[in-house]
């Protein structure tokens, strides 16, 4: 401790009372010395900082002075203080600090000097030092020796300390007996029975040490930064994960390019992740709180990119089935890659509703009919493979044949006699708007056609209207070269066309 008796006063050798000796002041030959006001010199040394400290009152200092079991630290210009070197090793015995390191701690005791703690515990300890912590939220050690119904019982001393088990760490214990044996820190609650029973509170410590700890890391997060995160809690919609103070969400549709159902199945409680953060924004529930998202999917390989190569127009698969809507059933390729299979795409015949083909689990054989990696769509196919069908001697403007096997309302679906299929469109069958094609057209009904249209997965379009304009214009030609010539005529035009319709 330092002792105000050996500070020296630098302007004592400047000083002399009128009570000095009168032949000193008498002596011609010394300097005279001019007196000046104490009150003003001290002022012009600057006023001398004091703390006024309670126990209990946390302070903190630099490391000037060591002794083989003792710090001792300056806590004010004028005050110093100690604390034993046995408050500040770890778990390990080793000792971390030395002279000039700046500590806090708790003061203890001003008997014989100020002492400082970094907690309290022990044998030694009384009533007025369980008051004191609880007053001053001291912390107090404590070593757990077994659980109950409703807590922990800790030793903390000559007391016997309970923590409800609700009170013994921020989240929630599934198994208590794991942390018998282990040695933590505690917050009084209760002291009762006159010290013989003390209630305590972990949690309290761990959030406050939480909070300090939070407000100098939300100063550091960005939004693209990558963290390393513990999961601390699962829910329904995502995980939350620490980021070492701060909790972020990470939403289940950010925990994977695949197809989660469950959070379960892609975290658990204490997984460590790297992530990437999203967003940082207020809580709108909470004011002053952040909100702070969270993506494990941003940092995983992107599976759009890693299977582009395999993912072209006409290339087969077999998916599993794991979603169905009114439009379609969304079919998980690779792990992460979705394509969606249009109900017009599911059967070549008619069909209500997609359950009334697949549902979801099942395993489906599909095949690419278009790819977009900028807008990460696939669609997909369960169709009759055009492959499987040689549509190279097929060309526009050719006569085909074909059977009436399906019809929508867009269109009649025909067999082709080569074994390929085709679409005739409403508006190519010759009939008038609101025709009713299934009365006009019943299936099996055998057609002449014209191919109009193919496209470059060889699907063919043709067209009835087509066919019987060019049959028009065949009957026309002939009969025009019959009048020119001399040979005996056909009859009208009129006559000539409808024996051709009635072929």
């Amino acid at each position: 401790m330092t002792d105000s008796r050996n500070f020296e006063d630098p302007t004592a050798d400047k000083l002399e009372t009128q009570s000095g000796d009168p032949a000193r002041s008498n002596n011609s030959d010394a300097p005279e010395v001019e007196t000046e006001d104490f009150a003003s010199m001290l002022e012009s040394y600057g006023a001398i900082e004091s703390l006024r400290v309670q126990v209990g009152d946390k302070v903190g200092g630099k490391i000037i002075h060591a002794t083989a079991d003792t710090f001792f630290v300056q806590i004010s210009p004028t005050q110093e203080a100690f604390i034993l070197k046995s408050e500040l090793v770890d778990a390990h015995d080793k000792l971390s600090l030395g002279l000039g390191d700046e500590i806090e701690g708790f003061i203890y005791t001003k008997r014989g000097g100020i002492e400082l703690r970094r907690k309290i515990g022990g044998d030694s300890i009384d009533i007025v030092m369980l008051e004191q912590a609880k007053n001053k939220q001291i912390p107090i050690e404590g070593t757990v020796t077994g659980t109950n119904k409703g807590g922990l019982e800790v030793a903390i001393g000559g007391p016997r300390g309970f923590c409800p088990i609700s009170q013994a760490d921020i989240n929630f214990v599934e198994d208590a007996q794991a942390m018998v044996g282990q040695t933590y820190e505690f917050l009084i609650a209760e002291v009762k029975e006159n010290g013989r029973n003390v209630v305590l509170n972990r949690k309290a410590l761990l959030q406050a040490a939480r909070k300090e700890k939070a407000s100098t890391l939300l100063a550091e997060l960005e939004v693209g930064q990558r963290r390393k995160v513990r999961v601390t809690r699962l829910a329904k919609f995502g995980a939350f994960a620490d980021l070492g103070g701060i909790d972020g969400l990470i939403p289940i549709s950010e925990l994977s390019y695949g197809n989660v159902q469950s959070t379960e199945d892609a975290v658990k409680e204490g997984d460590d992740l790297e992530v990437e953060i999203m967003r940082i924004e207020e809580d709108p529930k909470r004011p002053g709180q952040p909100r702070i998202g969270l993506s494990l999917k941003a940092v995983l390989p992107d599976p759009f990119i890693a299977h582009a190569d395999k993912l072209h127009e006409g290339s087969s698969f077999e998916g599993k089935v794991v979603r169905v809507q009114k439009f379609g059933a969304f079919v998980e390729l690779f792990d992460g890659v979705q394509g969606l299979i249009h109900i017009s795409e599911m059967s070549d015949r008619r069909i209500r509703h997609p359950r009334d083909v697949v549902t979801e689990g099942d395993t489906v054989s599909v095949r690419v009919v278009s790819f977009d990696p900028e807008q990460r769509r696939v669609g997909l196919s369960m169709r009759e493979t055009p492959k499987d069908v040689d549509t190279s001697s097929i060309r526009i403007g050719a006569r085909v044949k074909g059977t009436v096997e399906r019809i929508e309302s867009y269109g009649l679906f025909v067999s082709l006699a080569d074994g390929g299929k085709a679409l005739l469109p409403a508006a190519e069958t010759g009939t008038t708007r609101g025709t009713d094609l299934l009365r006009e057209f019943p299936i099996g009904t055998e057609l002449e056609l014209s191919v109009i249209a193919i496209d470059e997965q060889g699907r063919i379009k043709v067209s009835k209207t087509a066919r019987d304009q060019e049959e028009e214009r065949s009957v026309a030609e002939a009969y025009n070269r019959s009048q020119s010539g001399n040979g005996k005529g056909f009859g009208t035009l009129g006559d000539l066309l409808k024996i051709k319709r009635n072929k």
